[in-house]
Parts: structure tokens; sequence; C-alpha cells
């Protein structure tokens, strides 16, 4: 009898799977309690980590396909992730960054804190790839796949780009507003007191030591923390 009941989870799962649309997507995740659950839709309850997804053929553009990682300079394999090297990181976001007048070792540095380099992150929130984009901010900066390495990494310094006009080049305001939205940091009148918004900034800071940047008019209005002090740029 206990046979049979430790197998009806594995034989559930194995029905849910022959029995799930050719076309669905399959998500594996961990309860806290190390649980497996596969479902066709994503988890975003505390607790449960992402393990495994499965991708059919005709949906694979919506993840980070293997030839979209390979225009990336071929990420390494480290368990279930795709960590980019330095150097990959290097040759993606130098170009993209100068191109659009962000200085890239602040890119870098976002890059390095927001996910490790790893191309397929995925947050509790829902924030995806190298810079973490939620899908509201993949959608308010034209990113049509947030699991394009490319099309991510542009998308998340054009948000930089962004707020770095909004605020007139002040990094920590950006750094902020990059994790908490620029609303809360007008509201709060500077880094708004969540745990969460002041690490990041702390950490990002360490590896990134400027203050203040040259920015351009992106930005068609000003925050009201904004200086007046600051340099902008053509472009």
């Amino acid at each position: 009898m206990l046979r049979c009941l430790l197998r009806i989870p594995v034989l559930f799962c194995l029905a849910f799977l022959i029995a799930a649309p050719v076309a669905a997507q399959i998500y594996s995740y961990r309860d806290a309690q190390g649980r497996l659950h596969i479902t066709d839709r994503p988890i975003e309850r505390k607790g449960f980590k992402l393990v495994d997804t499965y991708v059919p053929k005709d949906r694979k553009k919506k993840e980070p396909s293997g030839t979209e990682l390979r225009n990336a300079q071929t990420p390494s394999r480290k368990g279930d992730k795709y960590v980019l090297s330095k150097a990959q990181i290097n040759g993606l976001v130098v170009p993209i960054a100068r191109s659009m007048k962000v200085d890239p070792a602040l890119v870098i540095a976002v890059i390095e804190v927001e996910s490790g380099r790893d191309a397929r992150a995925l947050s509790s929130k829902g924030a995806m790839g190298l810079m973490q984009l939620i899908p509201e901010t993949a959608e308010r900066f034209g990113v049509k796949n947030p699991w394009n390495v490319r099309e991510n990494v542009r998308g998340g310094i054009s948000y930089l780009q962004y707020l770095l006009s909004y605020f007139e080049g002040d990094v920590d305001l950006v750094l902020a507003a990059y994790n908490a939205g620029e609303n809360a940091v007008d509201r709060h009148g500077g880094i708004p007191p969540y745990r969460e918004t002041r690490r990041y900034v702390q950490k990002v800071r360490k590896l990134y030591k400027r203050t203040e940047l040259p920015y351009t008019n992106r930005a068609r209005t000003k925050s009201v923390l904004a200086s007046g002090k600051g340099v902008a740029t053509a472009g």
C-alpha cells in the first residue's frame, strides 16, 4: 500500500505532462518543504522556487534560446544557469551603452547586482534576464522579448538613460529608482526607506564609485529632486 502511495505523485506528474497541450509551456517549482510542483502557469507566491522550464519548439522565442545565448558570445553553463563571463558582458554592454551615452561601467555594475550575469535569472516578482526587467518596464522601453539578451540589455540601458536624465545625473537616485521606481524616490524625497532598495544601492555603489554622471535630455520632465547642477550632453 505504501509503495502505491509513493507512486501517486510521479504518476500524477506524468499524467499531467501527457495530458498537457503540445504547445503548453511547463514550469517546475519546489516549495518551502521541498515538494515538486508542475504547472502550465508561473507560480508567483512566496516560497516557490523555479527549478526548470520546458518550452516547446514553437514557443522558444519567448525564452532565451541557444541561438540568442550564442549571440551573447556563448555563456558558460553552471548548473541550470546561463552565466556570462565578465568578458562576454563587456562585449555585450559596451557598444550599446556607448551608443546611448551611458557609462558602460554603471551598466555592468547593475547587471552584476541584479542578476549575477545570469541570462535566465527570474525573480519572484517576474523580473527577467540580465537587467531584471519587469514586464511593465520592458513594455515601457519597447522590449518585445525580455529573454533576448540584447533586447534585455538595451531595454535596461534605456531605463538607466531615462533615469539619468530625470535625476540629472545623480547616481544614487538613479539606482534607487531602478530598484523601486522613480515615483517612490520622488515621494520619499530621496532613496526610499525600503531595506531592499537601500541594500541594492549600497551593493552597486561598492562596484561603481562615481556619484554624478553626464546625461542626455531623454526625460521631458525632471524630478523634483533634480539639482539643476548636472551636465547635459547632446543626444
